[in-house]
């Protein structure tokens, strides 16, 4: 299964349409997105935040692969009724794919008063639900803020800003790959345990990623559109 991960587009609507364009023809099975759609301090005139989002989606959808999407801390919280109206919400939902569950959490608590910021309780409430569908079971996690202390999570300021019970949550329960977003300095790869986690930078770089799993093998690969 080959996965095209773009994250933190932040409303660069040509970039990602250029990106698209690139990787069509590379066999793409599924595409996750975990956040960021839109920036809250750059909406072009005449726009709202959802028409961004929408334009975005669009252009992801026309891929013509399977979508799950997560917002970002950016988003505005009706972004959820989008994903919802074009059948790729992830956020607080467990869905299969090609026999893998998807576990899904969006946003992020950050100092800026940004639009979709859950706590940690409300996050930690959330997970726990879903936990008992995938106890024991293959899955991999989708969210916006990385893990706590890890490769992913490091500011420009050198201190770990990343999510402690998102952290717990992949201690505890073992997806076999966790992707998120958030930290746009922090584009890499790391381990918890034997969980791979992969941020693969932000879209609004240029940069996206492929990750390719074949049987219990995980490779993942950060590209960068050349302009």
């Amino acid at each position: 299964m080959k996965i095209l991960i773009f994250a933190d587009i932040h409303g660069e609507f040509e970039k990602a349409s250029k990106i698209l364009n690139t990787v069509k023809t590379e066999g793409i099975d599924l595409i996750i997105s975990p956040g960021d759609f839109t920036d809250m301090f750059s909406i072009p005139e005449g726009f709202s935040q959802i028409d961004i989002a929408d334009m975005v989606l669009q252009k992801i959808l026309s891929l013509g692969v399977p979508v799950f999407c997560v917002p970002g801390n950016h988003d505005p919280y009706d972004v959820i009724d989008l994903f919802n109206e074009y059948g790729v919400n992830l956020h607080a939902k467990i869905r299969t794919f090609k026999g893998i569950k998807f576990v899904g959490w969006g946003g992020a608590e950050t100092p800026f008063n940004t639009l979709f910021e859950p706590t940690e309780q409300e996050t930690k409430e959330e997970l726990s639900k879903l936990e008992p569908k995938i106890k024991n079971q293959d899955f991999i996690l989708v969210t916006h803020n990385p893990p706590f202390n890890t490769n992913l999570d490091r500011a420009m300021s050198g201190q770990h800003v990343g999510s402690k019970t998102i952290r717990e949550f992949i201690e505890k329960n073992k997806p076999r790959l966790a992707v998120s977003a958030h930290i746009h300095e922090s584009r890499g790869e790391d381990k918890i345990g034997e969980s791979v986690l992969f941020y693969p930078g932000a879209m609004f770089e240029g940069y996206y990623g492929i990750v390719d799993i074949k049987e219990n093998k995980i490779k993942c690969e950060i590209k960068k559109l050349e302009v």
